[in-house]
């Protein structure tokens, strides 16, 4: 089987998001603070785009149920509401914040009358996702998109680096780079990772599909 090759849409949508990588130490350095503080401009940009991966996803599984399609998306829409939550501090940004510093405002999430079921609903969220991948078989779907070469690895790196990235900024790993550990290269690289994962799920989408559409194009050609 030939190895895929990217098409000119993918190829330049992957320079893009390197580069918006590369360019978030950097605009870190220049963008307002209050652009990254909590529940501030760039958050907001991460709830939209996971916001937009979810009704992706949901839209997907709704129009195409017993698809592989149909199947990924089933399995990655209690992903990208458990993303949403964790952005959202579980729902305390919508009150006032709890404490005001020099860095922005402080939301926590355990002043919140339902914060007790917060851990048993995202528990009842994975077991449905496990659940999902499990029943729907989703490692066979995985497999024929790797096996067709077009698994969307540029980008999940991207997704990797920006978590890394992430981690270092929030001071999370022994070897973080001091340089990095500021909140609004921290909020950037969040943004251009979300951005990423939302461009493997629809590469994984389009792949699925396309795979369906050549399995069933194949069993209509008669055996000669």
């Amino acid at each position: 089987m030939r190895a895929h090759r990217l098409s000119c849409p993918e190829s330049f949508t992957n320079r893009v998001l390197l580069l918006a990588l590369v360019c978030c130490y950097p605009l870190s350095l220049v963008v307002p603070s209050s652009w990254a503080w909590e529940n501030g401009i760039i958050e907001d940009g991460d709830v939209f785009v996971l916001g937009a991966g979810l009704a992706w996803a949901l839209w997907t599984w709704l129009r195409a149920r017993s698809t592989p399609a149909g199947f990924v998306g089933r399995c990655v829409v209690p992903i990208w509401a458990m993303l949403i939550g964790r952005e959202l501090s579980w729902g305390a940004v919508l009150f006032a914040p709890s404490l005001m510093t020099p860095e922005g405002p402080v939301f926590t999430s355990h002043d919140l009358w339902y914060r007790p079921f917060v851990t048993p609903v995202l528990l009842a969220l994975f077991a449905w996702s496990a659940w999902t991948a499990w029943r729907c078989r989703l490692d066979r779907q995985i497999h024929t998109v790797l096996a067709r070469g077009r698994f969307p690895w540029p980008a999940l790196l991207v997704v990797l680096a920006s978590a890394l990235g992430s981690s270092c900024a929030e001071s999370h790993l022994a070897a973080g780079v001091p340089a990095l550990q500021n909140q609004r290269f921290e909020e950037l690289v969040e943004l251009v990772g979300y951005v990423a994962l939302v461009v493997v799920q629809a590469r994984v989408l389009r792949a699925c599909r396309a795979g369906a559409r050549d399995a069933a194009t194949a069993t209509m050609v008669p055996a000669r």
